[in-house]
């Protein structure tokens, strides 16, 4: 074990003046990309006081590419003065690795700005709706706040085609009724919380509840608000306050667009359980009857949660691998067992290329994985080789393990599919089918001995969350990453003549669940262009999208189309769908560095090879 900080908050550092310093020399040079690494790095090894987040933020807001393909437009509405609270969460997000391009409304003008053609125009992928508590202390009827609230979010979802991420509302203090009567139903405290249910139970489906009561509560109310900030400038949140809200917008923002993180990686020796394995054995570590082993047992305790809702669980150790697999097998403290653990690495090669296996094994990018290690070196080597990857600094203590995990917010989620709660079970099944590709000597024998079955239809109110996560989520195998909500979605299956498909995959050793989407849309006199053409990592290399796409052929001959319309969008991610409609048959028309359009007869369209069978 080695010696750490025992907290979990920021911390400013010489460090990050340094690379502040660096930063701002660098945009000033015309650097942007070089200046806004600096600053999301900074962000990343939480470096960064409240006040040099708040800074960050604001260069890095000014640094941003607003045309770049891969930004996230975010709309941020509020009651309150908004600017510094704008200015964190930028930063926060940029270190997550997404930049943000930021609109921000002006003071309590929340109605005005949904109704107006600028925000229209801004066309926000969410909207952050942020509520202050004053008027119902000014006499403000409960009922109509909450009905000004749902009216804001309709407009953010029928006007703007926005995901919603709604903050509630939340008190300073407890009004002349005091701590007793302020929670009954004419204090300000139970008002506020029926307000808060009320919110939460209207927003619209696949929005983000950011409870503030909870939020404020986790810092402490002292702490989260400064009155005198607000009486100046109209802005309650103090810069502690302005730095914990922002990460909860944040991971708002990120679960109704790109979704939250898919894998916790854990160590094993002092981290997972108390002890060296190696040096113990198996029976001799701490995990259970010791105040240090009930720390550990509660992590064990939190993963397998996360696992429930489903979070990938890996395992990254230097030891003997039959050494670290002892514990999960015969030592009956243990609450996680193999079977919980989708990728299990224990050797003694640098962790940063036991997550890269991970990241090849899962078919997930590195940004998808969150990685606690006790050892600090062992996490600056992952930083540096492997910085896409979100490291936890773990405390000292390991009673604070788990609260170092859940603080950084990877895994909160917008809402949990049936997918969710069957992914773990789903990469086991696909750890049977990689031993089994070894038996055979074609890549045909193979996919012939799964016995693929595929159950392709249109999407319906069922499927619709799955649906919309796949959208926000799917990087790899996506043809033109668009990042719908559902208010999108539903719009363009209305269509008439819109052609908007969902497929399940099933084979003899289990159910992949809904894995691709396939949305065509009517595009003038006979012809049908491609919208959307996604499909989850796992389902690769199965010819799933040649079934997928004989499917759609049949479809659009049989509704009278005679020519099909197509767009390869490139992306640091999709390379691996790069030349797809090539292989598919279509007849590539124009080509840039960054798109590629294709255009396809019907009449002499063949449907391509598949070893995918109807249901």
């Amino acid at each position: 074990m080695s010696s750490r900080r025992s907290g979990a908050e920021p911390r400013k550092t010489a460090m990050a003046d340094e690379r502040w310093v660096a930063a701002r020399a660098r945009a000033k040079s015309g650097d942007a990309p070089g200046a806004l690494a600096a600053l999301a790095d900074a962000v990343r090894r939480e470096e960064l006081d409240s006040v040099q987040l708040e800074r960050a933020g604001a260069l890095a807001r000014k640094l941003v590419d607003r045309g770049g393909k891969d930004v996230r437009r975010v709309a941020v509405l509020g009651e309150c003065t908004t600017n510094w609270l704008t200015n964190a969460l930028a930063a926060v997000a940029l270190g997550d690795g997404q930049q943000l391009v930021l609109h921000e409304g002006e003071y309590d003008n929340v109605q005005q700005e949904l109704h107006g053609p600028s925000l229209a125009a801004f066309a926000p992928h969410v909207v952050v709706l942020v509520p202050w508590y004053r008027p119902l202390l000014q006499g403000g009827s409960l009922a109509d706040r909450v009905a000004q609230w749902r009216g804001a979010q309709e407009l953010a979802k029928s006007r703007l085609s926005a995901a919603i991420v709604q903050v509630g509302l939340d008190w300073v203090d407890p009004g002349p009724e005091g701590y007793h009567l302020g929670t009954g139903p004419q204090g300000v405290i139970g008002e506020i919380r029926r307000a808060n249910e009320a919110l939460r139970a209207g927003l619209p489906e696949g929005s983000y509840f950011v409870d503030l009561p909870a939020v404020s509560g986790d810092l402490g109310r002292r702490a989260f608000y400064d009155r005198r900030r607000y009486h100046w400038t109209k802005q309650p949140f103090s810069e502690a306050g302005v730095d914990w809200l922002a990460r909860h917008l944040w991971a708002g923002v990120r679960a109704v667009s790109t979704g939250a993180k898919k894998v916790l990686v854990l160590d094993l020796d002092n981290t997972l359980w108390g002890g060296v394995v190696g040096e113990v054995g198996a029976s001799g570590i701490e995990i259970a009857e010791s105040p240090t082993g009930e720390a550990h047992r509660e992590l064990q305790r939190h993963a397998k949660a996360l696992k429930r809702q489903g979070v990938l669980l890996g395992v990254a150790s230097k030891n003997d691998e039959a050494e670290a697999r002892a514990p999960f097998v015969s030592n009956p403290e243990m609450l996680l067992k193999l079977e919980d653990i989708a990728s299990f690495e224990a050797h003694w090669e640098p962790k940063s290329s036991s997550l890269s296996r991970m990241a090849e094994r899962l078919r997930l990018g590195a940004d998808s994985f969150v990685f606690l290690d006790d050892n600090p070196t062992e996490r600056e080597e992952i930083r540096q080789r492997a910085s896409a990857v979100h490291v936890v600094d773990a405390p000292l203590d390991p009673a604070e393990y788990t609260r170092a995990l859940t603080r950084g917010l990877w895994f909160e989620t917008a809402t949990l599919t049936r997918e969710d709660g069957e992914r773990a079970e789903q990469y086991r099944a696909e750890a049977v089918r990689e031993q089994l590709r070894d038996n055979h000597a074609s890549l045909g024998e193979y996919l012939t001995s799964l016995e693929l079955r595929a159950d392709m239809r249109d999407v319906d109110a069922e499927d619709m969350s799955r649906v919309v996560q796949l959208l926000g989520k799917t990087n790899q195998f996506n043809l033109t990453t668009p990042r719908y909500s559902r208010a999108e979605v539903e719009e363009r299956c209305a269509r008439p003549g819109a052609i908007c498909s969902s497929l399940r995959l099933s084979d003899r050793f289990g159910d992949y669940g809904l894995i691709l989407v396939l949305m065509a849309v009517p595009c003038g006199a006979g012809t049908l262009e491609v919208d959307s053409f996604l499909m989850s990592c796992r389902a690769i290399a199965r010819t799933v999208e040649e079934f997928a796409w004989g499917k759609l052929l049949g479809r659009a001959r049989a509704a009278g189309y005679e020519r099909l319309l197509a767009s390869y969008r490139k992306t640091p991610k999709n390379s691996l769908v790069a030349d797809l409609y090539d292989r598919l048959g279509l007849v590539r028309v124009e080509s840039s560095a960054s798109e590629a359009r294709y255009e396809l007869q019907l009449a002499q369209a063949a449907a391509p090879v598949t070893y995918v069978r109807d249901r």
